[in-house]
């Protein structure tokens, strides 16, 4: 029985389906193109092979969400070249910046390296490169680290854009 819990963990298994925060973004991206309900199916069907976003697994998420920024979803951020909204950035002069890193912050930065496809000592490097430690340890730690990672994944996301034109 453990062999199957375990089996289940495994973020690299390509059968797995996203979770709540992927299927949400999908969501959001329907809303903000003006989707109706049929168009939307089409898209999930024609581009993942899937009937709804609870079926879609990593890959068939990340060709629906290249489908629909090819559409012109330009994400959560309200420039693509700005690297966070400015009201999540926590002020240089607050305690708050001391705290712990949350796990929300852990969660994005994994689903940020997953992305970028980075092993665990390129990952260290860039930490040490960044925050001059090898894993981020605050809030403000977590922060510059997400908007790095942020800035890396704009970076090759348009070279690859210029790449196609």
């Amino acid at each position: 029985m453990s062999l199957i819990l375990f089996l289940g963990d495994l973020s690299y298994n390509e059968v797995v389906v996203i979770g709540r925060r992927k299927k949400a973004l999908v969501h959001i991206a329907k809303e903000d193109l003006h989707l109706d309900e049929e168009s939307y199916r089409q898209i999930l069907k024609g581009v993942a092979g899937v009937e709804s976003s609870t079926q879609l697994n990593r890959e068939g998420f990340q060709k629906v969400m290249r489908r629909f920024q090819e559409m012109g979803f330009k994400g959560l951020l309200p420039n693509p070249y700005h690297p966070s909204p400015k009201g999540r950035l926590i002020p240089s002069d607050s305690s708050a910046g001391q705290e712990s890193i949350t796990s929300s912050q852990c969660d994005f930065i994994s689903y940020l390296l997953d992305e970028l496809n980075w092993g665990e000592d390129h990952y260290h490097a860039f930490c040490k490169r960044i925050i001059k430690s090898s894993a981020p340890q605050t809030k403000r730690d977590g922060q510059k680290i997400i908007i790095g990672l942020m800035a890396i994944m704009r970076k090759r996301a348009l070279s690859h854009q210029r790449r196609k034109s």
